[in-house]
């Protein structure tokens, strides 16, 4: 495409500019799109202004007086004109512009678009309107805005831009007829052009749902869920050496260590595990369920299959607190059946000699580590399957270093936190997706509640009520110290505070400052019934289960997403006793009422990211989240699904390397770094 040099008014200075924006040809401006559009077909009479006070309008009318003047006060330089139609007239104004006493003068017919506003004076004045000689033309047209480019006037810019639309006709579009079809999209020109210069501002097309957002949505979709697979198909070509068959007596076995009978959302999940196993491609497989669905039981079966067929499973936990805890449930469940061992860095010397010899020779079938599996003295005689729980606390990097420790082994991440299927789709495109969405039967039903600080010794007294009958207490905080900031209850204070209040009760305190020892110590007093109530920070979101533990008490809720709520909500109600979530804040009561009615994990997640966006969801430990120009993975899940659909179609039938080079053929299409809305 023409490069932006060679366009009408666009001299050197204004090319570097644009090119340091990332904007280096017409095809790239062609792409930078406007954020707003104005409406400057409906002229407004000076007359009328004050019924329109800070609110753009469009003036037409005849300049009567211009001059320039510095202000007494700031030393501003300060243009000022007075436009004069059949009804009246008003006063302009432009700060540090001085160059309008060149461009402007008495006589001159002007198009303005602007926003009254009173002056400090009184009457009406219009700051800094957009202008120009009324000559036709976009006086009378649906303007479009775009981002600020240095300092290139906004009318010049437009005019780049439209001189690049001339360029269409030689735009190649990038997708062939049979893909537009199966995405149902028109072609990319006719797009571009509408995007660039709408006939009407529909309400669809403010609201970016017109079929041109619809074809540039779908256009980056399938891009991005292409690459994934091109990415996904060309790191595993590598077919798996094992055989792994599922018999009789293997699925009698599995039977006899079930504590319950599979739900059917496990059934399904573990008919599609036990596919990928018996397949000679490796599985590279996300396992979302929500908290006490199940999901550590589907990976156990997964990790037998692979044990009875002579190899080696691992299991890496994020916590210390965590392994200890599959380690003893796994122990009860498979009753000495599988030689079962675990791997953490406060193992003695002797522990991890023992460890890595029996890793080394086969001797330990199963293991259950933290980071200390991923050292690279740590190596299997054949490594099968690698399941990684808690999948957002590991990023790929340490998923690729466990897969490196086996001969293609099959990998199956799992996570608690519930994802919308949308945003799935758009972080961990390159893994297949498995959804346990159905709660085992006998899961106690938690009794959600939202109080306010007022209330706080009424919910108390609840609480040594409860006690008094057995039960143990989790009391979470936002934050470890005090934040003149946030102005937020410490949870030193508070700890402090619960003492206080309760001093026939067993207090103790939890944050995530404390060593893995000191924290594994306090856990297991916890588990044994030894504490009462633990004060803690949200270090308990994860995976930790206590039984007895039948009350969660939130303090400053409102300073949590509704995703972690939930989280935190999932360590009470997994034993026989009646359980609570106690909300306290003072805000936000509408939010938290909505968490409080919700018991769905999912249903949750997905009002969590329409409230709070992907980034702040996820944290900035997941800051990969794709950046799409009119997107929304929340509300364009179903175009997200259709263009997946689409990139598998494609890359099944044409093969990887025509995938690849469309792709490519896209990519160089787009402009790696302009300036977006």
């Amino acid at each position: 495409m023409t490069p932006v040099r060679l366009l009408r008014g666009v001299g050197a200075a204004r090319a570097k500019a644009l090119e340091e924006h990332g904007l280096q040809t017409a095809g790239d401006l062609l792409w930078f799109f406007p954020y707003r559009y104005e409406d400057r077909r409906h002229p407004v009479r000076v007359a009328d202004l004050g019924h329109h006070l800070d609110e753009p309008v469009l003036l037409r009318g005849r300049i009567i007086s211009a001059h320039s003047k510095i202000s007494p006060v700031k030393r501003l330089r300060i243009f000022e004109a007075v436009l004069e139609d059949e009804s009246g007239a008003v006063k302009l104004v432009w700060f540090n512009q001085p160059f309008l006493a060149d461009q402007i003068g008495r006589g001159d017919r002007l198009a303005l678009f602007g926003a009254p506003r009173l002056s400090s004076h009184g009457p009406l004045q219009i700051e800094s309107p957009d202008w120009e000689k009324f000559e036709g033309g976009e006086e009378g047209a649906i303007v479009p805005i775009y981002s600020k480019v240095a300092n290139i006037p906004p009318k010049a810019l437009r005019q780049m831009v439209l001189q690049a639309l001339e360029c269409l006709p030689a735009l190649e579009d990038p997708l062939p007829e049979r893909i537009r079809e199966a995405l149902h999209v028109g072609p990319l020109g006719a797009a571009l052009e509408q995007l660039h210069r709408p006939a009407e501002l529909s309400e669809d097309f403010l609201r970016r749902r017109s079929p041109a957002h619809r074809r540039i949505i779908l256009q980056e979709f399938f891009t991005f869920q292409l690459a994934l697979r091109v990415r996904r198909a060309t790191e595993t070509v590598t077919r798996k050496r094992r055989s792994i068959r599922i018999d009789d007596t293997l699925r009698a076995e599995v039977r006899k260590v079930l504590p319950f009978k599979l739900t059917k959302a496990q059934r399904r999940v573990m008919k599609e595990i036990a596919e990928d196993l018996q397949s000679e491609r490796p599985m590279v497989r996300l396992l979302q369920g929500d908290v006490g669905s199940g999901k550590t039981i589907v990976a156990l079966i997964a990790a037998l299959i692979a044990i009875r067929n002579g190899h080696q499973a691992a299991l890496l936990a994020p916590t210390e607190i965590l392994v200890e805890q599959h380690y003893q449930r796994i122990g009860q469940l498979l009753d000495g059946s599988v030689v079962l061992a675990r791997a953490t860095g406060s193992a003695t010397a002797g522990e991890r000699r023992t460890l890595l010899a029996g890793l080394r020779d086969g001797y330990i079938q199963l293991v259950v580590g933290t980071h200390a599996l991923l050292e690279e003295r740590v190596t299997f005689q054949s490594l099968a399957l690698a399941i990684v729980d808690e999948q957002h606390r590991f990023g790929v990097e340490q998923r690729q270093r466990l897969f490196a420790k086996g001969d293609t082994p099959d990998i199956l991440v799992m996570t608690a936190t519930p994802i919308p299927r949308s945003l799935a789709l758009a972080m961990y495109g390159d893994l297949e997706l498995s959804v346990i969405d159905e709660l085992p039967p006998g899961r106690q039903a938690i009794r959600t509640a939202v109080r306010t600080s007022a209330q706080l010794e009424k919910i108390y007294q609840f609480l040594d009520d409860q006690i008094a009958e057995g039960a143990q207490v989790y009391i979470v905080h936002p934050i470890i110290e005090e934040s003149e900031k946030l102005n937020l209850k410490p949870l030193k204070h508070g700890f402090e505070a619960i003492r206080e209040r309760f001093p026939e009760r067993r207090v103790a305190m939890m944050h995530g400052r404390m060593s893995a020892a000191d924290k594994e110590a306090t856990m297991q007093r916890v588990q044994a019934g030894e504490i009462d109530i633990l004060v803690s920070t949200t270090v308990i979101e994860v995976g930790i289960d206590v039984p007895n533990a039948s009350i969660m008490l939130i303090v400053d809720a409102d300073r949590f997403g509704l995703s972690q709520l939930h989280q935190l909500r999932g360590r009470v109600g997994r034993g026989a006793r009646k359980s609570y979530c106690i909300l306290v804040s003072d805000k936000e009561k509408e939010r938290l009422d909505v968490f409080a009615a919700t018991r769905d994990g999912f249903e949750v997640a997905e009002r969590d990211l329409e409230l709070r966006g992907p980034g702040e969801f996820l944290g900035t430990r997941q800051s990969g989240v794709p950046r799409f120009r009119f997107a929304n993975i929340v509300r364009d899940q179903e175009l997200m699904e259709r263009a997946r659909d689409a990139a598998i179609d494609f890359i099944t039938n044409e093969g990887v390397a025509p995938a690849e080079e469309l792709v490519r053929r896209i990519a160089g299409l787009e402009p790696a770094t302009a300036a977006r809305d």
